[in-house]
């Protein structure tokens, strides 16, 4: 699924939860967040490189919707932007310098919620991401570039602090997976480990 694809279908989800028939039923949000990415870097090894360093703490961003059937339970849909892993080494005693693996997805959950008071209340949800990873590196000094996409279940967890009826601020910390799916490579090397991913961001968020 190319990035492209991934924000059509959201707007899609999207445009669908804003429809008169969704507003009649409950209200519908919209937001942004932003925070601290760490990938697992075992997502560059073997396939990768079969020896070397990398580093997958970065930054990360996502813009999402949602719709609350009651004040208990909803669902959330996501486009989100996990940043990159960056890494150098050997493949198979072959040199690798400038790589990368940039990490997107669509995610789409199924969110509990425990109102503790008017102005606050915890969240827990679960999902599916469905995940795309591009990498790029010089293996042997020749450019080598590839993606690699598949699914996998998210989950994650936080709170929800409430300004107005309208305007809410969010805390969250979110676990994705990434790697080991469907390669698009012509050959090795390629993402044959899958990583983990925690996400912690802080958002702001509109009722409507």
């Amino acid at each position: 699924m190319t990035l492209s694809r991934t924000g059509a279908i959201a707007l899609l989800a999207l445009s669908l939860l804003a429809t008169p028939q969704s507003w009649a039923r409950g209200p519908f949000y919209v937001g942004a967040s932003a925070g601290w990415s760490d990938i697992d870097t075992e997502i560059a090894f073997p396939g990768l490189i079969t020896s070397g360093t990398a580093d997958g703490k970065n930054t990360g961003y996502k813009i999402f919707g949602g719709y609350e059937f009651n004040p208990y339970f909803g669902v959330e849909i996501s486009l989100v932007d996990l940043g990159k892993v960056k890494y150098s080494g050997s493949y198979l005693g072959v040199p690798v310098t400038g790589g990368k693996v940039d990490v997107v997805g669509l995610n789409g959950s199924a969110v509990g919620i425990v109102p503790v008071s008017q102005s606050f209340s915890l969240f827990g949800k679960i999902g599916i991401f469905a995940w795309e990873a591009d990498w790029s590196d010089f293996t042997g000094g020749v450019p080598t570039k590839a993606q690699d996409n598949g699914a996998d279940l998210s989950i994650g967890a936080g709170f929800t602090i409430n300004f107005t009826k309208n305007f809410s601020a969010r805390v969250e910390w979110e676990r994705f997976k990434a790697g080991g799916g469907e390669d698009y490579s012509s050959g090795s090397p390629n993402l044959t480990s899958s990583a983990k991913i925690d996400f912690v961001s802080l958002g702001l968020l509109f009722k409507f």
